[in-house]
């Protein structure tokens, strides 16, 4: 008899355990959609990673009440606390994850990092638009602010890259009070555009242009797009003067890509694909893997290297699936360098910045991610 009541007594204690610990799970969780998706600053971190040298991992779950969707890993490091930032958009249905080789190469030539998860779900960019040259800015400009809702996009200014950025930036200045992370967004929420690389990957990179169109970015990166052109069509908003010259926009593409001459279409009517020099070939730069020479300044860069099938070259130039050399090193390095490069930073690169180890990322296959 005594056995039995030492029994049911222990399983009521492990049921009252039970009770509070899912009380207290949603007891935070009702604080971090209170806090708008970000953790309070004497919160830890969801990982052992920091936002210094190593990448930070984090959702921010919900602004203004709102679940975020889609809502994956966003991606955020530093070294210096002075770095401009480099904001990377990945490509159609990719995470920030998928790119932490070129965001490492980022972080170790004295960049903040943050790549950001965002609404690129559903069809593509180029496979919505097709030939309809008002449709890409509508889109594009839904995806950035929340505004122009349409049949073809219904992000909410909560959802937005805007509302996304400023409360990730909110939760790493929480997180990393000395880093240097609050400047990227002023007191009145204004976002220092003026210090910003932005980068992207596909879609992500007809992003990075389209921001650079609307907003005077520092410079800005485009990976395998932007894939806005379809014969004479192309995307209205390129008709136009941008806020960010030509000058400090820089693209970059395998000559095998499936989607290449969307690609180069937009290329040109954007003006990237000038002589790299005085006296140098029209169109853009070729190479395999090499830097440009020095004194060469080319804002369009085809490679011509072996990397699969034409659908795989449109990921692999950039994605973590890009082939790597003998020494393990991706061998595009040299030139998401020299991209990186294009722009002031407040260090001056060693011989060896962005070449440390990377973290193995699993291979994965795409299709028409743009």
């Amino acid at each position: 008899m005594r056995h039995r009541l030492l029994i049911v007594i222990a399983l009521v204690v492990l049921v009252a355990i039970g009770a509070a610990a899912l009380v207290a799970a949603n007891v935070m969780g009702e604080q971090r959609v209170e806090d708008h998706g970000r953790q309070p600053a004497n919160a830890q971190p969801r990982n052992t990673h920091g936002p210094q040298d190593e990448f930070h991992r984090f959702r921010l779950g919900a602004i203004d009440g709102e679940r975020l969707e889609p809502n994956r890993d966003d991606f955020a490091a530093r070294t210096a606390s002075d770095g401009p930032l480099l904001l990377f958009l990945p490509a159609t249905r990719a995470k920030p994850a998928q790119y932490q080789r070129f965001l490492t190469t980022a972080l170790g030539d004295g960049y903040h990092v943050l790549g950001l998860d965002y609404w690129n779900l559903g069809k593509t960019l180029s496979g919505t638009c097709e030939a309809d040259p008002q449709c890409y800015g509508q889109v594009q400009r839904n995806r950035f602010d929340g505004t122009r809702q349409s049949e073809f996009s219904k992000v909410s200014p909560a959802g937005s890259i805007v509302s996304r950025f400023r409360d990730a930036i909110a939760h790493l200045d929480d997180v990393d009070p000395k880093g240097g992370w609050g400047r990227f967004v002023a007191s009145n929420e204004d976002i220092a555009w003026q210090d910003i690389v932005v980068a992207g990957h596909s879609q992500g990179g007809g992003e990075a242009a389209y921001i650079a169109h609307i907003r005077p970015v520092l410079g800005a990166l485009m990976f395998s797009s932007p894939v806005e052109s379809l014969g004479p069509a192309h995307a209205a908003w390129m008709d136009r003067p941008g806020r960010t010259p030509a000058s400090k926009m820089y693209a970059i593409d395998d000559v095998r890509d499936v989607f290449g001459p969307r690609i180069r279409g937009s290329w040109r009517v954007l003006g990237l694909d000038a002589p790299a020099t005085s006296g140098g070939p029209d169109g853009p730069w070729r190479t395999d893997t090499a830097a440009p020479p020095d004194g060469w300044d080319p804002h369009a860069i085809l490679t011509d290297i072996e990397v699969g099938t034409p659908d795989e070259s449109h990921s692999r130039i950039i994605k973590d699936t890009t082939p790597l050399a003998d020494d393990g090193q991706p061998r595009m390095l040299g030139l998401w360098q020299w991209l990186l490069r294009r722009f002031p930073l407040p260090i001056e690169p060693g011989p060896d910045a962005g070449a440390t180890d990377v973290p193995q990322a699993a291979p994965t296959t795409s299709s028409g991610t743009s």
